[in-house]
């Protein structure tokens, strides 16, 4: 009897302690953050974090908002049926200042990624790009034919002084249970909201450059790569998913940032991906949970080796990028 009570007693310890690891999320108050700009002058690109891979790219003419996830469902949410959740998605829009967009490039497929794409677009009037799997999410949202572009690898999409580039990238690892549940495979058939989360399966990873004569960047969605697909890029900005990087060998964070930020020659790294997505969202936003992510380790990952500046962004607040310098100006002798 006092075996099985102690084993009681462990196992509701051991269930204790998972529940408060789902509950309590690291701080990121020691991380380095962005200080507030002053607006943006005419030409300016601005940038706008809006949670997991979400940021609003502009400047002041083109629009563009990669994936756009607002829904932010709950972790008991996942085992039922979802569906974006319209009030926060205009929520959101609202509190970011966005009623007219270009253009939705999808980084993946996942829910947290793609989900709420087609109800934005519509909200919104942008296109849809990503991969075929995006295309099926799009059509199962509503979206018609003319509004979503199945996209090639380093291909050029134009959107005003804007130029896209989808650059095949993979997701970060994942244990095989949570991979079987959230999908690796393809959409192979339009995705009608409310559905299980598996229904929004990966698709195609991709990394997004995004060009333009006041600044390059480089979009990771997921802290995934592909070797020698950025080789042939430059960037200087690199906003990279930190979300389980941190669980990762050292061998693989190696490799992440070698065949990310360092293959574009990125001077400044911003994480993205790192805040608790399972909440909505809010300016001052909790990283993810203990149980999913451990925050520093995930950040030392990329600062550590990283010879630039490092630092987050907080969601709603805009950051201008610094314009490449002009090349030197020829002098007569």
């Amino acid at each position: 009897m006092k075996i099985a009570r102690w084993m009681i007693g462990a196992l509701l310890v051991a269930a204790i302690a998972i529940i408060v690891s789902f509950q309590l999320s690291p701080s990121r108050d020691h991380w380095p953050v962005a200080e507030p700009h002053p607006p943006a002058q005419p030409g300016d690109v601005t940038l706008t974090f809006l949670g997991t891979s979400t940021v609003l790219i502009s400047d002041g003419t083109t629009h563009l908002l990669t994936d756009g996830y607002f829904s932010r469902v709950s972790i008991p949410q996942l085992f039922g049926l979802i569906e974006p959740n319209p009030e926060r998605i205009d929520n959101a829009l609202k509190q970011a200042g966005i009623r007219k967009l270009d253009a939705i490039p999808v980084l993946h497929t996942h829910f947290d990624h793609a989900m709420d794409s087609p109800l934005v677009a519509q909200r919104t009037g942008a296109q849809l790009l990503g991969s075929a799997s995006t295309a099926m999410v799009g059509r199962g949202g509503g979206l018609p034919e003319a509004r979503i572009t199945t996209v090639q690898t380093h291909h050029p999409y134009r959107f005003g002084d804007f130029t896209l580039y989808f650059v095949p990238a993979g997701h970060v690892p994942l244990p095989q249970a949570i991979e079987n549940w959230t999908g690796k495979g393809e959409v192979t058939e339009p995705v009608i909201p409310p559905a299980p989360l598996g229904a929004w399966e990966e698709g195609t990873s991709y990394g997004l450059v995004v060009s333009h004569p006041a600044g390059t960047l480089l979009i990771q969605g997921s802290a995934g790569m592909q070797p020698g697909e950025l080789d042939r890029y430059q960037a200087d900005y690199a906003l990279l998913a930190s979300a389980s990087l941190g669980k990762q060998s050292e061998a693989y964070q190696q490799a992440f940032m070698e065949e990310t930020a360092q293959a574009v020659g990125a001077h400044t790294v911003i994480p993205v991906h790192w805040d608790d997505f399972f909440a909505e969202l809010r300016d001052d936003v909790a990283p993810l949970p203990w149980a999913m992510d451990n925050l520093d380790a995930s950040f030392r990952a990329m600062a550590d080796r990283h010879d630039g500046d490092f630092f987050v962004l907080p969601p709603f607040q805009p950051f201008t990028l610094t314009p490449p310098a002009a090349p030197p100006t020829e002098t007569g002798p």
